[in-house]
């Protein structure tokens, strides 16, 4: 028995009056309320790779719901907050935001954008309490109280004061009831733990929902294809105004090294994975729940044999690299001359959304990636691989046709009661190839079989 649950919520095709999109036929973009709801906490001013992360964010601004840019404090950076810097990367998106918008008309103006720069407290940043709100923390509170169902993202790239300064002052001013509300729309994802505040929400408040990226980060720079993140690719692929604000060289490293930028694109809505979800694992990479509250910790995937930390995020390297130069590509180049990301449908489901089979030991689940799409009418290829770290069954079901439009995955008979996740991948034959993703998680019915010896149910 299979049985599909999927969701309807489709993707949608840019409209616009504007004369730019009148050339060409507009690519998909995202349903707003298919945005995740961001805000940015940066220590920008310290190490210069907050900088080179800001411009892939920028870029990526048409994808996410952007409700604040806020400045603080991280390691070795307790003397003043710059929200200059954000100013002067806005400045330079700014002056190529009309030819970005022939490829996507939603991308936010520089005017909402500047008016989003809130600046943190300029004082002890370890500690909060009375006297010590700022207009950061007053804007964190005032996204979260907004009227929107969806809970807020918060990619914390230096410290949490300014959030954790929020959750103190409703703490000292509402209810429980109201306080235990506001921590239920929080969703934080901090790169290491960079002052002390993070410990006070920790001991205070265990039910905010956090991933510590604790040295997982470094798989954005570190580990793997290298020649993606070096200085000569910097060179070759970053121009014009955007190569103003993004530095060549960050703290003891020259290249990309962008270590904050796991943050947002964990929230990237590709169809790779559910933010809800850290286990399953995705550009920004894999986590576990550490048993404490709602807190995350790193996790690891398997490479060569052995358990690897950084391979959780470089795996995705060259995909999340060719997404960010056919993006600099559209800050230039016209429509026609650029490449844009196909659109991956599976099982006759449009949606962005994991898809969810039941099935049974020894069934046979048939998948589609019919319907799938290429707006430059590029040709598609199919790639349909299984993820064994994110789910609890430990090896690889047979996928006949894993490199075709249709394939058909035999669930093993020792998988019951696991769960297997099906990804796939569409990638285009553009320059450079760009690729859209959809997974597919069978839940197995029956009892558990243990697992072979030397294996654990702990994957």
């Amino acid at each position: 028995m299979v049985t599909w649950r999927p969701h309807h919520f489709m993707l949608i095709v840019c409209l616009s009056v504007s004369p730019i999109l009148a050339e060409t036929t507009a690519p998909l973009c995202i349903p707003d309320q298919a945005k995740p709801r961001v805000v940015v906490m940066t220590d920008i001013g310290g190490d210069p790779d907050d900088r080179q992360s800001l411009v892939r964010f920028l870029l990526h601004s048409c994808d996410l719901r952007v409700e604040g840019l806020c400045t603080g404090f991280g390691w070795g950076h307790y003397d003043k907050t710059r929200p200059d810097l954000i100013r002067d990367a806005i400045e330079a998106y700014g002056e190529v935001l009309t030819n970005l918008r022939k490829h996507r008309a939603d991308y936010p103006s520089a005017e909402q954008l500047l008016g989003l720069v809130k600046d943190g407290h300029n004082g002890d940043a370890h500690k909060v309490g009375p006297g010590m709100d700022s207009e950061a923390s007053d804007w964190i509170i005032e996204v979260v109280d907004r009227a929107d169902d969806r809970p807020v993202w918060f990619a914390i790239w230096g410290g949490p004061r300014e959030l954790a300064q929020a959750i103190w002052k409703v703490q000292a001013t509402r209810s429980e009831a109201q306080l235990a509300a506001f921590r239920s729309k929080i969703r934080v994802h901090s790169i290491a733990d960079q002052d002390r505040t993070a410990r006070w929400v920790k001991q205070h408040h265990p039910d905010v929902f956090w991933i510590f990226s604790e040295k997982l980060y470094q798989g954005f720079y570190d580990g793997g294809n290298r020649e993606l993140v070096s200085p000569a690719w910097i060179e070759q692929h970053i121009r014009g105004p955007l190569r103003r604000v993004y530095p060549t060289e960050a703290h003891k490293w020259a290249g990309v090294k962008e270590g904050d930028t796991p943050s947002f694109l964990y929230l990237l809505p590709n169809g790779l994975s559910d933010p809800e979800h850290p286990e399953q694992g995705n550009w920004g990479g894999r986590f576990a729940r550490s048993g404490k509250g709602h807190e995350y910790l790193p996790a690891r995937d398997i490479l060569d044999g052995q358990r690897d930390l950084l391979y959780t995020i470089h795996r995705w390297r060259p995909a999340y690299q060719n997404a960010f130069q056919a993006r600099l590509e559209w800050s230039r180049l016209p429509f026609d001359q650029a490449n844009h990301e196909p659109a991956a449908h599976c099982n006759a489901d449009a949606s962005l959304r994991v898809l969810h089979v039941a099935t049974d030991p020894g069934a046979q689940v048939r998948l589609s990636a019919a319907g799938s799409s290429d707006p430059d009418e590029d040709n598609l290829r199919y790639r349909w691989w299984t993820y064994p770290e994110a789910g609890s069954y430990w090896a690889e079901p047979e996928i006949a046709g894993a490199t075709q439009p249709d394939a058909v995955v035999t669930v093993p008979q020792d998988a019951a009661s696991r769960t297997v996740h099906i990804i796939l991948e569409v990638t285009d034959t553009g320059n450079p190839p760009l690729t859209a993703y959809r997974r597919v998680v069978l839940q197995v019915s029956g009892e558990a079989v243990a697992p072979p010896p030397g294996l654990t149910d702990d994957r």
